[in-house]
Formats: structure tokens, sequence, C-alpha cells
């Protein structure tokens, strides 16, 4: 004896829309148990117009930390989400000692990076670690000085 159901589902994913027609066939077995075998046939699969979250929140991030031996001036260049009522760029060693405040103040937030420089000519060479704390942020990265 065999029974045959169709039905058609929607799922929703995190990328659109996909409509499935599901089909099962269900048969009994000799000792009354049942067996059901289901296939799928996707119909067809749209896209949204516009995301689901359309809330995408920006995020403050280091663009980049460079530093030209030449010169001996150190570049933090940053992507701020939100303006920071204070804001401190410290340069720190291995030991974790700072060994040189880059920027202590207030920052507005625009569309366009920011730029933060210092000169480290009193500093060795070696591996150092960027730290940016603000009201919102806390930030780090590592810079190797070279000459």
């Amino acid at each position: 004896m065999k029974h045959t159901v169709t039905a058609s589902l929607i799922a929703v994913a995190i990328a659109g829309f996909s409509t499935v027609e599901m089909s099962a066939t269900c048969s009994h077995t000799q000792h009354g148990r049942t067996k059901a075998f289901l296939a799928a046939t996707y119909l067809q699969t749209a896209r949204l117009a516009r995301p689901l979250n359309d809330t995408v929140r920006k995020s403050s991030r280091i663009v980049s930390i460079s530093f030209d031996g030449q010169s001996d001036l150190l570049t933090v260049r940053l992507d701020l989400a939100d303006s920071q009522s204070w804001m401190e760029i410290s340069l720190y060693n291995m030991l974790g000692k700072r060994v040189k405040e880059i920027y202590r103040g207030p920052v507005q937030a625009d569309d366009s990076y920011r730029d933060f420089t210092a000169t480290l000519s009193e500093l060795p060479n070696g591996l150092y670690i960027v730290s940016v704390q603000g009201s919102s942020i806390r930030l780090a990265d590592k810079v190797f000085i070279s000459r």
C-alpha cells in the first residue's frame, strides 16, 4: 500500500527566498513499519530587492600603520564609526610599557580616514603595539620599526 503526498514549502534563507516542492512517498513494509522517501525540486529562487538586515552598522578599525625609516615617522590611519569624546593612541613595547603617546583628545568621525603621526627617532628598532582607546572603541595592532 503506497500513499503519495505533495506539498509546497517556502523557505527563508539569508540571501533571499526559495520555493520548494516536496514529494513524499510512504510505503508499508511487511512488518508494519512505514518507510518515507522524500524528494525536493527547486521551482524558483527569488532575490530580495534589499537585504533582510538593512541596518548594517559600521565599525571602527585601524586601516593601516606605516613607518618611514628615513624620516622616523609613524602614521596610524583610522576609520572611525562614531565620534569619540576622548581618544588616546599610544605605542607600547613588548614588555607592556608605554613608550610614546601619539595622540590624546576628542575626535570627530567623518566619511574619510583620519591620520595620526608621531616621530619615533628616540625609539630602538623592534616590535611595538599600537593601542587605540576611546570612549566607545578599543583597538590594537602591531608595528615593526626597522631603520
